[in-house]
């Protein structure tokens, strides 16, 4: 990788660490920690690029306690790979992407695996509807789930909650989130914002003059509660990346925004996700209504078609789309690309019945499954506006 960037003309410098930017005199000082020397470089644009860390266990840790591992780099994971060997028990901390694909993983080489998840349900930032049948599909697996419980401690062979369970472990991996790595951009002077990561301007610069930031250290604006987020995901950071190239190039590019559109695997599910849930809505000011429908996934009698669940939130009398979450095992990539899409577009629920979307019995339903989702909520939003209309009515007369 780093002769590839060599080739284009790149000065790549792995295995060195930045450890102080003067952005007065414009000079970073660097360790070249395989030689073990310490110099100064100058820049005339300097990216702040320095991502996420793993968030540590907050718990009591014994000298006895099953070892306790982090998966955060392709290192760790074949670190990882290499201490599964003879453990037959792990207990995962943190029901978030991460920890339910490890969970699945750990499923399929052969372990006994429980999820510890601190909020009511697992992947916390979805709708409780659609966190429960992500549930099903674990315990269906065989996966022990307890949830709205806390780890206290590690001792001897087991994880011990605060509700006094005690789940029995040879090896525990640590799965409860990251945090955006700051420490060298506030020591400069640059600010952060609301979420905690470094605010930058729709320029992906900071207030430190030809200071930039990007990926997941830095912030982003969400484009329909239009208000600042965080969102360390993968697309996000090269999105960012180009647009603070371009600008630290003598270029004028702008960064519009994020929807937060992800998608993960578990077992034999596909969860996606784009736009508000109903409770970010609601936390938003907005006033959602959402609604969970089940449609076929192609035709009925084709049989590829599985079912799609589809957790649809818009706007309570406008029928503006705000948010989409998508279950199944089937098409679910191609419903949260189109819902995404709708957002991006400000598009209604109404809208997406008309959508001219690609239909043959092998791929669709006559009516794709957005298509009935944004059937249902217009019907929903339509009858609000009525009952509205009809209150409204009688105060007057």
């Amino acid at each position: 990788m780093p002769e590839a960037f060599r080739a284009d003309g790149i000065d790549m410098r792995t295995r060195h660490r930045v450890e102080e930017i003067d952005a007065k005199r414009a000079l970073v000082t660097v360790t070249d920690l395989e030689a073990g020397r310490t110099y100064t470089e100058s820049y005339d644009q300097l990216l702040i690029a320095t991502g996420a860390r793993a968030s540590p266990l907050k718990a009591a840790v014994s000298p006895t306690a099953p070892p306790t591992v982090q998966l955060r780099t392709l290192a760790d994971a074949d670190c990882i790979a290499n201490m599964l060997i003879g453990v037959r028990k792990l207990v995962v901390l943190g029901g978030g992407y991460i920890g339910l694909e490890m969970a699945e993983t750990a499923r399929k080489l052969g372990l006994d695996v429980a999820v510890v998840e601190m909020a009511s349900h697992v992947i916390p930032t979805f709708d409780e509807a659609v966190s429960k049948l992500v549930e099903e599909e674990l315990r269906r697996n065989n996966v022990q789930l307890f949830t709205g419980s806390r780890v206290v401690e590690l001792d001897s062979g087991h994880v011990v909650l605060d509700n006094g369970e005690r789940i029995a472990a040879d090896m525990v991996l640590v799965a409860t989130g990251v945090r955006p790595s700051t420490t060298l951009a506030t020591a400069t002077g640059v600010k952060l914002g609301a979420t905690g990561a470094i605010a930058v301007s729709h320029r992906m610069s900071t207030n430190v003059k030809r200071i930039y930031a990007a990926g997941d250290c830095a912030e982003s604006r969400h484009v329909v509660s239009d208000r600042p987020v965080w969102m360390p995901l993968g697309d996000v950071a090269n999105r960012h990346g180009r647009v603070a190239g371009t600008n630290m190039a003598g270029g004028n590019a702008t960064f519009p925004g994020v929807l937060g559109t992800a998608i993960f695997r578990v077992f034999d599910l596909a969860v996606a996700r784009t736009g508000l849930s109903h409770a970010d809505a609601s936390a938003a000011g907005l006033f959602p209504v959402s609604e969970m429908i089940k449609a076929p996934s192609r035709a009925r009698y084709m049989s590829g078609s599985k079912t799609v669940h589809i957790h649809l939130t818009v706007d309570r009398l406008s029928g503006r789309l705000l948010g989409c979450q998508v279950v199944g095992a089937d098409a679910v990539d191609k419903t949260i690309d189109t819902v995404a899409a709708a957002i991006w577009g400000k598009l209604t629920a109404s809208d997406l019945l008309d959508l001219d979307l690609a239909y043959a019995p092998p791929f669709s339903p006559v009516f794709a499954p957005v298509q009935v989702a944004g059937e249902v909520l217009g019907k929903v939003t339509r009858t609000m506006r009525n009952e509205l209309a009809a209150t409204v009515m009688g105060y007057m007369f």
